[in-house]
Formats: structure tokens, sequence, C-alpha cells
């Protein structure tokens, strides 16, 4: 946690879902790393809030992955189908990791398979929120709630006319427009660095090999 958005009850979610999967819990207040890294920067300004709230998880993904080299762990994600379409999430902070199980599901699916698998509902209707700033919520910041959100979404993965999709799911064309524009914008959250394609292939790109392949 950090001073600026420590919420209790956030803790109280993580600490029952921990002893629930019977998984060790480590507090770590990342709120010292945070003053020293804004109080190391010429260019800080603090009334820039996206330049500001995106070193906190950046610096929580360099303790996980601390952690995951010290105990020889996987970094596992919390990404879903949603914020990586939406690109809702920071690039090389909370969207860095080893792993995403649940990448390939929508929010509205996730809190499903929640309830299928007897997650408390105090945590699956809970409103979700990046833990930035105070006060923040995805839904309040994106202008919808995922439940009309995923129905966008799922006829843009399909490649559906976007007025065909504001037909079907009852909103203004250019609020379809508008989501289907940020999902294009994002897609350099999605993939790996740019480069120059100068040799036979490219490394990440045309070079691919399984993640089991050993010899």
């Amino acid at each position: 946690p950090e001073e600026e958005t420590y919420d209790p009850e956030t803790i109280r979610h993580a600490e029952m879902v921990a002893e629930e999967l019977g998984i060790e819990v480590d507090h770590v207040d990342i709120t010292p790393v945070l003053k020293a890294f804004y109080g190391s920067l010429p260019a800080y300004d603090p009334s820039d809030d996206m330049a500001r709230a995106n070193v906190k998880p950046r610096v929580r993904m360099t303790c996980l992955y601390y952690y995951a080299n010290r105990f020889g762990y996987l970094v596992c994600g919390t990404t879903d189908k949603s914020e990586a379409m939406l690109g809702y999430y920071t690039k090389w902070g909370d969207g860095a990791a080893d792993i995403e199980p649940i990448m390939d599901l929508f929010k509205t699916q996730v809190r499903q398979l929640a309830r299928h698998l007897g997650v408390p509902e105090e945590i699956i209707s809970k409103p979700p929120t990046p833990g930035l700033l105070p006060g923040q919520t995805a839904e309040g910041e994106l202008g919808l709630s995922y439940d009309l959100l995923d129905l966008v979404l799922y006829g843009l993965e399909r490649f559906m006319d976007p007025k065909r999709i504001a037909e079907d799911v009852g909103l203004p064309l250019d609020v379809v427009l508008a989501i289907r524009r940020r999902w294009l914008e994002n897609e350099h959250k999605r993939r790996p660095p740019i480069t120059i394609k100068l040799a036979y292939r490219s490394v990440g790109h045309d070079f691919r090999l399984p993640y089991a392949l050993r010899r």
C-alpha cells in the first residue's frame, strides 16, 4: 500500500483471498520509495496526476519482481480482457507479468467465474479501481459500466460494424466509436517494443520459440 490511496477494506479483502489460498502475506509500504523517487526528479510536477500516479504500479511491479527473483517465483498478472483491450493499466506497471491467467476473460466473465468459485460477494461487487488516486474508480474514468463496455468490446473483438454494435447495445454511435478508438490507440501496450527489421528474423515478431523449448 501507500499513504495517498490506503484503504483498510482493500487490505482486508487481499488478506481474505490470501488466507483462503494459503498464501503468505507481506505488507510493503511503498510510500518512502515514492517520495524519494519524486524528490529525485528535477522535472517532477505534483499537479501532473497521470505521470505521478503511474509511478505507483511501476514501483509495485519492481517489488513483485524482487520477490520473484529472490524466491524463484513467476509474477501472476490480474489484467482481464476488458482492461487489455482498453489499455486500462500502466505500461510496465500492473501490465507487467510472467503469466496472465484471466486476460482472455472480459470483466463480467471474471465476475461470473468468481461467483462459481465461491469468492465472497463483497469482493465481486466492489467497484473496480486501479488504486492510483483517491476516490478513483474504473467505471467512473471510463464513463460506462462494464456490463455495457463488455458488450461493445465483444462486438469489436469480432470486428462487427460499430453501427450494428451501437444498435444492439443501445448506445450512441459516438460512444461506441470512442471505445473503438481507445482500443486501437492502446495497441502499443499489448505489443513488444517496435524495432526496425534489418535481418532475416526479428526477435519477438517473426522469431518466436516455444516457451518450453529446452534444447
